[in-house]
């Protein structure tokens, strides 16, 4: 056998045993990479038959794909703790915004109650100027000292047949104690309302949390695996080198991309807000009248914009994606102003939400392409398996099999 040719093959030797080796335990430390030997120790260990390697082979691949199956379940079931902890975080606010709204007209039924308590005063003053009887001026006090007139009173009817500027006085103040006493009611049944929210919006975050953290140490475990079947030491220098390329690439294309014309949605010919990335927190505003210092620019797009940390998140992943595909993830919707969102309505009545209530107004949404728009393509099942690592999902009603399919719709969980 010439000298060359056996170098070869104790070259392939040692490769194929680094790549087809079993992954260490959890918790066991990695094995390290084979020092560089002169070529005469090729041959101290004879290479593997086709047999063996082939059984090594199998051996991985079961490996594969059992860790496959395990990251599987580990994404449906993040997805769903995020898409439940997004509606939790929805209903806590609505709850936060009800509870306010009830301290504000308690607020206001008690100020009416102390402006008809001043007219009962009032009246009371204006008897004793003109010389009023005895029996007004003890029913004025027991109406001063009681703590609800209508107590006093037993409903409105005795005061409404006192009579004159007397009873109107009365009924003024024994409505608005009424109205008081609901308020407050009303104010206390939203504080527990919105405390009962928040707790299980806090408690829907510790669970995605969990499962989010269970399913991004699947990833990591899958990836392990899949990087021992596919490089040793120069295979993985040479994937990093191609990562790099392909970011290079990409960096081209998301500038040829931010820079061609502005296309509008179809359907939907509103001029697009300008992203102004000032950090604007999106609290009070309605879906739809995101303010333009809130929203930030997606990388390698025109046009297309998230809230500000939805935007960073997606734009981490998209340059992740890139050093795969040599390419920015492709957007082809994002942010929606409730102008879009009616005019999209207009176009596509059966594929678009109410304006006002999707979740592209406030700016959570995109709508994805160049392939992620297919289930099962190569970069659809990438976003499957890293997009969680960003906080991004594909709700369970648009996963394949849900009650609206849609491949190409992905979110922010917050």
């Amino acid at each position: 056998m010439p000298r060359a040719f056996r170098v070869t093959a104790g070259v392939a030797a040692v490769v194929l045993g680094a790549l087809l080796s079993p992954a260490p335990a959890a918790g066991a430390e990695p094995a390290p990479a084979p020092a560089p030997v002169a070529d005469d120790y090729f041959f101290i260990t004879p290479p593997p038959t086709s047999q063996e390697l082939g059984g090594q082979v199998d051996r991985q691949q079961e490996l594969l794909d059992q860790q496959q199956k395990q990251l599987d379940a580990a994404t449906a079931k993040a997805n769903l703790a995020l898409e439940a902890h997004q509606v939790a975080t929805r209903s806590a606010e609505q709850a936060q915004r009800k509870a306010g709204e009830e301290r504000a007209r308690l607020v206001a039924a008690e100020a009416a109650t102390v402006t008809a308590r001043e007219q009962v005063a009032s009246y009371a003053g204006s008897l004793y100027r003109t010389g009023g009887q005895e029996r007004d001026f003890a029913v004025l006090s027991a109406v001063l000292e009681a703590r609800t007139p209508q107590q006093l009173f037993g409903g409105l009817g005795l005061a409404r047949r006192v009579g004159g500027n007397q009873g109107n006085a009365f009924v003024s103040l024994t409505e608005a104690e009424a109205e008081q006493e609901a308020a407050a009611e009303r104010a206390a049944e939203a504080d527990a309302a919105q405390k009962a929210a928040q707790k299980r919006a806090a408690d829907a975050k510790r669970v995605a949390d969990a499962v989010v953290a269970a399913q991004k140490d699947q990833v990591a475990a899958r990836t392990e695996a899949l990087l021992r079947t596919q490089a040793a030491a120069a295979a993985a220098l040479a994937q990093e080198q191609k990562r790099a390329s392909l970011l290079a690439r990409a960096e081209v294309i998301a500038r040829e991309r931010s820079e061609a014309p502005s296309a509008a949605i179809d359907g939907a010919f509103v001029p697009r807000p300008n992203a102004a990335c000032k950090g604007l927190p999106t609290e009070g505003y309605a879906n739809g009248r995101i303010p333009e210092p809130a929203l930030c620019a997606l990388w390698g797009t025109r046009d297309q914009m998230l809230r500000a940390d939805a935007a960073a998140a997606f734009n981490d992943m998209s340059k992740a994606y890139a050093q795969v595909f040599g390419a920015p993830i492709c957007v082809g919707d994002s942010y929606r102003s409730f102008d879009e969102q009616v005019a999209v309505k207009a176009a596509k009545p059966g594929l678009a939400a109410a304006p006002g209530s999707s979740n592209h107004g406030w700016g959570l949404a995109t709508d994805l392409c160049d392939g992620i728009q297919q289930f099962g393509s190569p970069s659809h099942r990438w976003m499957q398996d890293n997009s969680l690592l960003y906080g991004f999902f594909h709700p369970s009603w648009a996963q394949q099999g849900g009650s609206k399919p849609e491949p190409w719709h992905w979110e922010f969980a917050g």
